[in-house]
């Protein structure tokens, strides 16, 4: 779920002999642009601000059952297990972590392991015991964001704000593997679905691709195919706070995308929409067909933006999470729970326990 602040001018510093005019930096979520790509020609100073987004995040058990969402408007660092037998939720305080350090992702492995991510921080989560594990440190310098698990390749995927090394992915609790990401490290929101598919939102886009693998001297070595499926994002500039939406949030059932769309910096405004997944036909080699020509591409483009429903507007809509069968599509707007199930939807009423 967004959770965003105005946008906030930075203090003069100087670069040589030029001076660098107040610049905006953006909060999505609690992740703040420091990005800044500066280039000099003829004594001109162009600025680019490279921006992304990251969500609130919710994730289903491996059986369907239960959901475990990141408890965003509780005042401590919380999650929400909600048993869809019983139309039971229940807050479960993570006492380990500080007042300030909330978690930011939640996903759950194959074999019902739960993992979630704080600023600083790698952990596994036991709702029985309702304790958290700690698994490894963010990189010196960099703070995580994102988890997601890719069931093809039985691999968790971790994302940070470090532009160098903006992706990680672990199958055992002791790997820590670098992804490479060439020129567009800013991937947030990831999910995997069922057969390995990749989206993610990057620069307010939806974006569609995989994980691929290849083995040098006995070593797997991951990186990202990827192109944008939909440009979602309304870019624009003024001499004000720009209303910029993007994408926020995202969920991939097995027909339709669910999309949560928020401002990219500043506050309010809000739309939950869906659209059609891809139906696109692999290479001769099995491997993904980035479609890099604009006959190609500019096809994909129309009818992803054709297919776009918008079903409410909510700045605060999100927290989607799609069973492993995708047959179940959850989600939060307007301060409800909702439940799609083979197509059908319906608001959950839930007891707390």
């Amino acid at each position: 779920m967004w959770r965003g602040k105005e946008a906030e001018c930075g203090p003069r510093e100087g670069l040589g002999k030029h001076t660098l005019e107040p610049v905006m930096t953006f909060s999505i979520g609690d992740l703040s642009i420091k990005s800044l790509h500066v280039a000099l020609s003829a004594g001109v100073l162009f600025l680019c601000v490279i921006t992304c987004c990251v969500a609130g995040d919710a994730a289903f058990s491996r059986n369907g059952e239960r959901i475990y969402a990141i408890a965003s408007n509780d005042p401590e660092p919380a999650l929400q297990e909600i048993d869809l037998a019983t139309k039971t939720i229940r807050t479960i305080a993570l006492t380990q972590l500080a007042t300030d350090d909330w978690p930011r992702g939640i996903t759950c492995s194959n074999d019902d392991k739960i993992f979630c991510t704080t600023k600083g921080s790698l952990w596994s989560f036991d709702p029985r015991s309702q304790s958290l594990t700690k698994i490894r440190d963010a990189p010196s310098g960099a703070n995580f964001w994102r988890i997601a698990f890719d069931p093809k390749i039985h691999g968790t995927f971790v994302t940070t704000d470090n532009r160098e090394e903006p992706l990680f992915m672990f199958r055992k609790e002791n790997e820590w593997i670098p992804v490479r990401m060439r020129r567009h490290p800013f991937a947030s929101c990831l999910v995997f679905t069922a057969s390995g598919e990749l989206f993610f939102a990057a620069y307010g886009d939806l974006w569609y691709g995989e994980i691929q693998t290849d083995t040098f001297d006995g070593e797997d070595h991951f990186s990202v195919a990827a192109y944008r499926y939909a440009p979602l994002a309304t870019l624009e500039t003024e001499n004000a706070t720009p209303s910029e939406i993007g994408v926020d949030d995202i969920g991939v059932s097995r027909e339709l995308i669910y999309v949560q769309l928020s401002r990219m910096g500043g506050s309010g405004d809000g739309w939950f929409a869906r659209l059609s997944r891809p139906v696109l036909k692999p290479t001769s080699e099995q491997s993904l067909d980035l479609l890099y020509k604009p006959s190609e591409r500019l096809p994909v483009y129309q009818r992803s933006l054709s297919s776009l429903k918008i079903l409410g507007e909510d700045s605060h809509a999100g927290h989607i999470a799609v069973s492993p069968d995708e047959r179940k599509v959850y989600y939060v707007m307007h301060g409800k729970h909702w439940l799609v199930s083979n197509g059908k939807t319906e608001e959950l009423h839930l007891t707390k326990k």
